[in-house]
């Protein structure tokens, strides 16, 4: 395929990494797990994802930072009684494909499709693409359908790395209502106003919130759509201390807020889904 003058291919450790740089931004996405790994658009030059300084690039393990894609389910939601499956389903282990691109004075769209759409604990026929627009903003769109002959249970999320300045500053505007927290034994508890953080966080926010800001030195907008959840976590100090792809204070300039189904849509045959997260 011949790449437009905007986009070329470079290495980091195993990993080929496409490099977008068009006139609204810049943008670095790998092809192991289509995953994004910085987004900079040129209205302000900020960087808006956090990419771990101990990411591992050797084509097997999953990228810390950037924005993963989690599929065909969310952490171990994957509706069956088994252990051996992986958490966040199996496609940000695979290399993605380029399908296709489209150039405008928009910016850069373009489409993604996994090595294959099945996998372990995962036997139905399905398609899965994910479409990138890099612009004036960064949206990212997980399309989902359902090529088999029967209804299949699907959890899916862009779990999304955003970098902060100091997660004791950090706040997140227009989150509301009932959220689950992993952390107190998956207790339903209401989201507290302002919304600070000063410990472990790991909440799945049981609504279809259509944007949330972000607030630290600056503020970062985030909206979603297709989705029936946000989740929002920050693994704090001793979590960050356990992970050996994440430095000792990564913790403190990061935080997921992520655009997700969590609560299991039963896509029918021939049905399609998607989900989008758009950032700017």
């Amino acid at each position: 395929m011949q790449l437009p003058n905007s986009m070329s291919i470079i290495q980091r450790g195993d990993v080929d990494v496409l490099c977008i740089d068009n006139e609204h931004a810049s943008a670095q996405i790998a092809l192991f797990g289509a995953h994004i790994l910085s987004y900079i658009p040129k209205s302000d030059n900020r960087e808006r994802l956090w990419l771990s300084d101990n990411a591992i690039f050797d084509n097997k393990t999953p990228i810390r930072g950037g924005v993963p894609v989690c599929w065909p389910w969310f952490s171990d939601a994957h509706n069956q009684q088994r252990d051996d499956l992986p958490s966040h389903g199996f496609v940000r282990t695979q290399v993605w494909h380029l399908v296709e691109f489209q150039e405008s004075e928009k910016g850069l769209r373009l489409h993604f499709s996994p090595q294959s759409c099945q996998g372990p604990g995962w036997p139905h026929l399905t398609q899965c693409v994910l479409t990138v627009d890099v612009g004036k903003s960064l949206r990212i769109s997980l399309h989902t359908t359902n090529l088999d002959t029967a209804s299949l249970p699907l959890n899916c999320a862009l779990h999304t790395y955003f970098k902060v300045n100091d997660i004791a500053t950090t706040q997140l505007l227009g989150v509301s209502g009932v959220y689950r927290d992993k952390t107190q034994n998956w207790q339903e508890l209401v989201t507290p106003t302002p919304y600070q953080f000063t410990q472990e966080t790991d909440r799945i926010h049981l609504s279809a919130i259509p944007q949330v800001t972000l607030v630290d030195e600056f503020e970062t907008q985030i909206t979603s759509s297709g989705h029936d959840s946000i989740v929002v976590w920050n693994p704090w100090i001793e979590n960050s201390q356990k992970m050996q792809d994440m430095s000792d204070n990564g913790y403190r300039t990061m935080l997921c807020v992520e655009t997700a189904v969590t609560q299991t849509k039963h896509l029918g045959a021939g049905e399609q889904m998607m989900i989008t997260q758009e950032i700017k």
